[in-house]
């Protein structure tokens, strides 16, 4: 569990309804087939079926390309994440779906300063002949890229950061912002964001007004898990957000997932 807030040494009595249950995915490098949950491995996808492309509207300059030489430029996302319901039955599965598939546009984004996402939820006995030759980027910005693993998941409990307790909540129980333990550096599923490049803005669902949630962090590192035996500075997956630190953020909307999903980097 994440080290409980407090105001200023006193209990606050209200907290505990702000647990929030957290499977830290602990990602290491490894091979997986398309049948298992990993990151990076081979996706699960109908032959018949569109891979999923970007547009390049909102491309962005990388390096020494150009940002008129990546906008509208039309590429293949990449195959980023599966994760089976077996593994992971804490992610909200839409009714007759078991597999979460997390796909990325690994070229920088204009309107949130990082990779582009897709989800796509899908029932995994339906893919009776899978593709194998799979589409891949051509441009991929390194600082997005990364390394097949797999995972060795444990569960746990955590508690918000202060950016995410009402205002007025704050100042009535005059807490220090700056005593308020953060959040670790962590690939996981479910659990609160880690704000420290901003605080929330824009979380209320655009379809329907309700508060969206945090359905999957991808970090860049790992900091020392308390629940179980991974190293501190555990470092896989390859890539960078902010010169190394940080992570991608997917949030959505807990009433449908469907609806129009948050990607916040940090």
């Amino acid at each position: 569990m994440s080290t409980k807030p407090t105001a200023n040494g006193r209990e606050i009595p209200w907290l505990d309804a702000w647990v929030r249950p957290v499977v830290r995915l602990h990602p290491s490098p490894g091979t997986a087939t398309e049948t298992d949950s990993h990151l990076g491995g081979p996706m699960l996808w109908p032959r018949d079926e569109p891979w999923p492309h970007c547009d390049g509207a909102r491309h962005h300059g990388i390096l020494d390309v150009t940002t008129e030489m990546v906008r509208g430029l039309h590429t293949p996302f990449a195959g980023c994440v599966q994760l089976y319901k077996r593994d992971f039955p804490e992610l909200p599965f839409p009714d007759g779906t078991d597999l979460l598939q997390v796909f990325l546009c690994p070229i920088l984004h204009e309107d949130h300063w990082g990779p582009d996402v897709r989800l796509v939820w899908r029932k995994a006995d339906q893919v009776t002949e899978p593709l194998t030759d799979r589409p891949v980027p051509a441009l991929v910005d390194p600082t997005f890229a990364f390394q097949p693993c797999v995972f060795t998941p444990c569960r746990a409990d955590e508690y918000p950061m202060v950016y995410e307790v009402p205002r007025d909540l704050v100042r009535e129980l005059e807490i220090d912002p700056d005593s308020w333990p953060s959040l670790e550096d962590a690939s996981k599923i479910g659990g609160w964001t880690r704000w420290y490049a901003g605080e929330p803005y824009e979380m209320e669902c655009p379809e329907c007004g309700t508060t969206r949630v945090q359905l999957l962090a991808l970090a860049a590192d790992e900091t020392e898990c308390d629940e179980c035996d991974q190293p501190e500075g555990y470092h896989v997956v390859g890539w960078e957000f902010y010169g190394g630190s940080g992570g991608l953020n997917v949030l959505v909307c807990p009433k449908d997932v469907h609806h129009t999903l948050k990607l916040v980097v940090q």
